[in-house]
């Protein structure tokens, strides 16, 4: 085999491993997303939500008398959180093009913070905070 051939191959093989690892390693979405969507999970209508394509939005939890919705558009971007209060007025969402981490931060109306976090997320920081997970992927202000 010539240093030429030797050299090709070696080059062949090594950008196959950097391509494969950047593809790999890509964000696809939340596990709580892998159901199928029912008539439960129609989010609210929320100003400013209409802006992002969302492919999928999920009611993932339901606490202090609020329902929240997950959503994720194509290629796991953007990320939002939907909360439907039972006063229409003080529903609200947020999104993000982030993909770890905490994701995004809002509060309503009614100042009661949400926070959307990815999958595997440590939240042991936002909880001694006084954040309350309600959902792998949503904490919350409970009092």
């Amino acid at each position: 085999m010539t240093n030429k051939s030797l050299a090709f191959i070696t080059a062949v093989v090594v950008s196959g491993v950097l391509l494969s690892g950047c593809s790999a390693t890509g964000y696809t979405g939340f596990k709580a997303l892998e159901r199928e969507a029912t008539e439960a999970d129609t989010p609210p209508k929320v100003p400013n939500l209409d802006q992002f394509d969302l492919e999928k939005v999920l009611l993932v939890a339901e606490a202090n008398g609020k329902k929240y919705f997950l959503g994720q558009g194509k290629q796991g971007s953007p990320s939002c959180v939907i909360v439907e209060a039972a006063e229409p007025a003080f529903s609200h969402s947020g999104c993000s093009d982030s993909i770890q981490g905490e994701l995004v931060r809002v509060s309503g109306p009614d100042q009661k913070t949400t926070v959307l976090v990815s999958d595997d997320y440590d939240t042991k920081e936002l909880e001694q905070s006084g954040l309350t997970k309600i959902h792998p992927n949503i904490l919350v202000v409970t009092s």
